[in-house]
């Protein structure tokens, strides 16, 4: 497909200024303010990579956003104040894209650009078009656009965004899955595949600072972003604004070229080469932004790149560092007496765990690596702790992060190499349990591999 940008120099402007029509200038007055006030939040924390990239060594944290503290106090004022929300925003970004907070963030962008939107009207209601400021907002949106589809897509080509199946996730039963769980696991039990997609998204966020290639990119975000969507809106994926509002800034690249693309792709015609205005009528300008738009996606890419294959190493080395009691564990044996409360767990706890107290026996103990296990109960609920293995002195501990009251102390005792015995307290009682070691390619998830010929379908 024709190139959507010159390579190297700005386009010859013409006398010819186009007009625009009212209703054109009034979308692009707002939609300038909203993308600028969105794009500008998202750099906001896309900026601590290159700190953090550029001073990798020095730092013991990362940087914080600039903004952040702004919105974090005009947000909940404008909730309270505005919308007479009833509770008072108190959750932030905190790995949800879907707060009340969030959304009202949103709200928030959206009168602020209507407001701008009638002033700017009113104050510049003689210009015919703009062009060149048009030029400048799709440049913003190639950046940010960019930059968000590089990282979607190294996090699934350096399989960190799913994680592992390791056996706290294998041994969780698919009906007490929430959706969301169900989908990480989907992507999480085939590297190759989670692979496949993130270099699709990572295509897209090298095109995107490829001047060149900024319709194909944008083709292939929306395509992508859509796909995304889609899967959060099914599965409940708290990402829902951000993937919404990439797809929507793919389809504002594709806008001008829809004509274009309509011709080729549906009424088979024959259309002319893509044409932009430059982003200055000097051409140096318009040249060294687009030497910068390159410059910036290879270092974004080096960034990212950097510190995900950190991260996934850090995380491989823990993974391989099994603990003396790795495995799955199953109960054969399991008393509790005494204690004043009656149950294995706090009020707290099981509160969370949402389960009434005479649901509280353990089924399985599952030992990940050296300080990580889990507790699953006989409904196939299961429960993150943290594990002390001290075979010296035969003792276990496990401790809930989300529970400091609850304690569990144990003395194990290992007759046989798959075979284990505990004695202890737990939360009170008075605990004996007599546990066996499974077989670890039960897990047919893991173990099941890949048949190019199968007589039969196996879908056990």
């Amino acid at each position: 497909m024709p190139g959507d940008e010159p390579a190297t120099s700005a386009i010859p402007p013409t006398n010819d200024t186009p007009h625009w029509s009212f209703s054109a200038r009034l979308a692009f007055r707002f939609a300038f303010c909203y993308l600028i006030l969105y794009c500008l939040n998202t750099w906001d924390e896309l900026h601590i990579i290159f700190l953090y990239f550029l001073a990798t060594r020095q730092l013991t944290k990362m940087p914080q956003p600039f903004l952040n503290p702004l919105w974090h106090n005009f947000v909940p004022w404008f909730a309270k104040h505005i919308l007479h929300l009833a509770t008072p925003i108190t959750i932030f970004s905190n790995g949800s894209g879907d707060t009340t907070y969030d959304y009202v963030l949103i709200l928030c962008f959206a009168v602020i650009s209507a407001i701008a939107t009638i002033v700017w009207s009113f104050l510049d209601r003689r210009r015919a078009s703009y062009q060149v400021l048009y030029q400048w907002l799709r440049y913003g949106v190639c950046l940010t656009l960019g930059s968000q589809m590089l990282s979607y897509g190294i996090d699934k080509v350096i399989p960190l965004q799913f994680g592992a199946l390791d056996f706290g996730r294998l041994s969780e039963p698919i009906g007490e899955m929430s959706p969301f769980s169900l989908l990480w696991n989907f992507m999480a039990a085939s590297r190759p595949y989670t692979i496949a997609v993130g270099s699709i998204e990572l295509l897209g966020g090298i095109l995107l600072f490829l001047p060149r290639f900024t319709t194909l990119a944008s083709m292939i975000s929306l395509a992508s972003m859509a796909n995304v969507f889609v899967l959060n809106m099914c599965y409940d994926v708290p990402v829902k604004l951000f993937s919404l509002h990439l797809g929507l800034m793919a389809a504002f690249l594709l806008l001008p070229e829809a004509p274009r693309l309509l011709n080729v792709f549906i009424l088979n015609r024959p259309t002319a080469p893509s044409v932009h205005a430059p982003l200055s009528r000097n051409p140096r300008i318009h040249r060294v932004a687009l030497i910068i738009q390159v410059v910036l996606g290879v270092l974004l890419l080096s960034a990212m790149t950097f510190l995900s294959l950190r991260t996934y190493f850090r995380l491989e080395a823990d993974r391989a560092a099994h603990g003396p009691l790795y495995g799955v564990w199953s109960i054969d044996e399991f008393n509790a007496t005494g204690g004043s409360a009656g149950s294995l767990f706090t009020p707290k706890l099981l509160e969370d765990l949402k389960i009434p107290a005479t649901k509280d026996r353990w089924e399985r103990l599952v030992f990940q690596n050296s300080n990580r296990a889990f507790i699953q109960l006989t409904n196939g609920t299961l429960d993150f702790v943290k594990s002390n293995v001290d075979l010296k002195s035969n003792s276990l501990s496990l401790i809930d992060p989300d529970d400091a009251t609850w304690k569990c102390i144990f003395s194990l005792q290992t007759p046989e190499p798959r075979q284990m015995h505990l004695q202890g307290t737990v939360n009170g009682l008075s605990v004996t349990a007599k546990l066996h070691r499974e077989d670890e390619t039960r897990f047919i998830l893991t173990t099941r591999g890949f048949h190019w010929i199968n007589e039969y379908p196996f879908s056990r």
